[in-house]
């Protein structure tokens, strides 16, 4: 058979275990994709969860190689077995893991194409303290240079970082929301004059999100006679840490644990700010959100981060990891009445233009025609 008569088929492979940024995005571009009618998805998950339950109300082909209950090569199989059923064209991973297993099961399944989605810098680093991981990043690396056509980097950050890796392979594709349909589902609510400053932080509580600073900022922002309340959206290992600490600061009652919310956008549209403290980022979903809805957003000149915020044309860049820092730039954005509509507005307008989906889902589909038209020449 001429390859050129098998449909278009796209298979996603995604861990699946939150309902985080890579997820949000993959469901996010799986959507975009689905409605083009331009080719066939299908996705494996490591994990059931909100990612394979919205996947397949798009009615999207999904599988599950549990990583609860089965080895790698067992999980290799079922990847193995969903390419040859589906007859996949181009396999697209999301993460270490899915790399690995991903690439060695399209293999298996002589599946001639296959790119990876970069979504953020490695949380910890890979050394032989452990030999572990170390294996499994040089392995990962391995397999990305020599059995993937293409990397995608979602911002320019991670561009310049993975092209001395992956020479000649790199690909900027941001990550993208749907700003008209954010901004038309979740007007902002009318505010009480008299009610507190509300600052907010959206993530994992994990440790590379920072979680302590964005409380020890709250809490010095109190001390100094700004009344306001922290907002934390997001749960995790840290939790109970967390309220621990806001509770030797004397600020538990200025501290609301919203817990996971999903969508998160009621909390969003809520906020007077929006804090980013995290030790590093991809490309957060979350800042686009904040620049549609107009939320003012202050965030550690980190990754992506500085880029989103057009280098601070449209929010508060911070450059020191400290609760001083953080105190007093939030208060000069917070005082500053026409500079925060300034760049507010410029936000809207920085992520309409920049950090749309129409254009980085063509993008997509550019990259995925430009690889699976080559699979196709070299099969006739």
């Amino acid at each position: 058979m001429r390859a050129a008569s098998i449909p278009g088929v796209v298979t996603h492979v995604v861990s699946g275990d939150l309902w985080a940024g890579a997820e949000v995005q993959v469901y996010s571009l799986c959507r975009a994709l689905k409605a083009s009618n331009e080719l066939n998805l299908t996705a494996i998950v490591f994990n059931e969860g909100i990612l394979s339950q919205k996947l397949r109300e798009l009615g999207i082909p999904v599988d599950l190689a549990d990583e609860s209950r089965l080895n790698a090569l067992q999980m290799i199989q079922v990847i193995r077995d969903h390419c040859r059923k589906h007859q996949t064209q181009l396999l697209h991973t999301h993460g270490f893991k899915e790399n690995i297993l991903g690439i060695l099961g399209k293999d298996l399944a002589h599946v001639p194409c296959s790119v990876r989605t970069v979504h953020g810098n490695p949380e910890s680093a890979f050394t032989l303290r452990s030999p572990h991981k170390w294996l499994v990043q040089k392995l990962d690396l391995f397999l990305g240079r020599f059995r993937q056509q293409a990397v995608v980097a979602v911002s320019t950050q991670l561009e310049e970082s993975l092209s001395s890796v992956f020479p000649g392979k790199v690909h900027k594709i941001f990550n993208f929301v749907d700003v008209e349909s954010i901004r038309a589902q979740w007007p902002k609510p009318v505010r009480q004059a008299e009610e507190p400053t509300r600052l907010g932080i959206i993530g994992r509580l994990a440790p590379v999100k920072r979680v302590d600073l964005f409380i020890r900022t709250v809490a010095l922002l109190n001390q100094r006679g700004e009344h306001c309340k922290g907002i934390i959206i997001g749960t995790g290992p840290l939790e109970s840490e967390m309220r621990d600490l806001a509770e030797s600061l004397g600020v538990a009652t200025n501290i609301e644990f919203k817990g996971f919310v999903n969508p998160a956008f009621k909390e969003l549209t809520s906020l007077d700010a929006l804090l980013m403290t995290s030790d590093h980022e991809g490309l957060p979903l979350t800042l686009l959100e904040a620049l549609s809805l107009e939320i003012p957003v202050i965030g550690h000149r980190v990754g992506g981060i500085p880029e989103v915020l057009d280098q601070g044309a449209c929010g508060w860049l911070v450059d020191e990891q400290t609760p001083e820092a953080y105190a007093s730039v939030t208060s000069m954005a917070l005082n500053s009445c026409e500079e925060r509509a300034r760049k507010s507005q410029r936000g809207l307008a920085h992520a309409t233009d920049n950090f749309g989906k129409q254009s980085n889902t063509e993008k997509y589909m550019g990259l995925y025609n430009r690889y699976r038209g080559l699979s196709e020449v070299e099969a006739t």
